[in-house]
């Protein structure tokens, strides 16, 4: 049975070899970067807070060895004076001649800065070996994180979005930022996303701040805006369950598009509870949820088979041992998303 839990400096080494497995922005492959991450992380779970871009929230998914299967994040603050959300604003735009009867749909790019944005949902990232395994590893770890914010919503902005990851080619390169970005800062898409990493002005200062017409893309660059990675697919299916959706925008690095929404909309945030642990087990039948606890002042969650019967749920005594929880403690529960092939949640 998986355990979602808040990670610790001494998950360090376990969430390095993790982040190779993706080397994003958000989660980079980086020792140094990770520490201090994780610093922050613990301050931020012993300490929460109204959001703030110092208050970033890391979790890690273990096994019952204790291994780290996976990892994801919330960031309780993204888009701030010293560090905009930087994004370009899609529009559709429709151009007409009468003289010659012909109408023109167009899509436009803004470059556009927000300093007083949502929260983020980090960079998540689950094991190749563990994906698709019995468990519900995979839905654990994305739908855990939101458990959190439904139990500590006053730690986070009314409204959640999150980056998609999108494509690039074997070397490392996107389609978009060449035909792009690098024309208009000199730069190639890795030595870009590292200076991002530290000072986000050079794209202000050197990206067009008037609509850019996506016609005078390549056709083959221009169907890439707005799509993802294959290998982020079935993370994209998690989150639009959830009830997020695309808001319109798209990364000024690799059109990779942002997905959000008011966590009011939020189907974990807004349909978890609080119940009391029955005495009773469940029966083999029973829908699986996720259950969490914050008895002893850490968060904790498991994905597992529990019978909901008022305010009591009945958990298998597996589930009250990896949750450490004893019959008539307080404990949250939240509906797991539906499998794809639609009904109840399948092992």
């Amino acid at each position: 049975m998986y355990l979602l839990r808040p990670a610790r400096l001494e998950d360090l080494a376990q969430i390095l070899e993790l982040a190779r497995f993706l080397d994003s922005l958000n989660l980079p492959a980086d020792e140094s970067f990770l520490a201090q991450r994780l610093a922050r992380s613990e301050r931020a779970f012993s300490q929460p807070g109204p959001p703030s871009h110092e208050r970033e929230y890391q979790f890690v998914l273990v096994d019952e060895t204790e291994r780290a299967v996976g990892t994801c994040a919330i960031l309780s603050k993204h888009g701030t004076p010293d560090s905009p959300h930087l994004y370009l604003r899609v529009r559709e735009e429709e151009r007409h001649s009468k003289s010659v009867e012909i109408r023109m749909q167009h899509h436009t790019l803004q470059l556009q800065a927000d300093t007083d944005g949502p929260s983020e949902l980090g960079a998540l990232v689950l094991h190749p070996d563990t994906r698709g395994k019995p468990g519900w590893p995979g839905k654990l770890l994305s739908w855990g994180r939101f458990v959190y914010i439904a139990l500590h919503r006053a730690c986070f902005e009314e409204r959640v979005m999150a980056e998609m990851r999108a494509t690039l080619d074997p070397e490392g390169r996107n389609a978009f930022w060449e035909a792009f970005g690098k024309r208009f800062t000199g730069m190639s898409y890795a030595e870009a996303d590292r200076r991002s990493a530290v000072d986000k002005n050079f794209i202000l200062e050197l990206f067009p701040s008037t609509p850019f017409y996506t016609t005078l893309l390549d056709e083959e660059v221009a169907r890439e805006l707005g799509q993802v990675h294959p290998e982020t697919r079935g993370a994209l299916h998690l989150l639009e369950q959830a009830g997020l959706h695309w808001i319109g925008q798209i990364d000024p690095f690799d059109a990779g598009p942002f997905f959000g929404a008011a966590l009011s909309q939020v189907i974990p945030v807004r349909e978890t509870r609080n119940v009391r642990v029955s005495r009773e087990a469940p029966p083999r039948d029973a829908d699986a949820r996720i259950v969490s606890s914050e008895d002893g002042g850490q968060f904790r969650a498991i994905a597992t088979r529990a019978a909901l019967e008022r305010d009591q749920l009945r958990l298998s005594k597996d589930a009250h041992k990896r949750l450490d929880a004893s019959p008539g403690d307080e404990v949250a529960v939240t509906p797991l998303p539906a499998s794809r092939r639609g009904g109840k949640t399948h092992g």
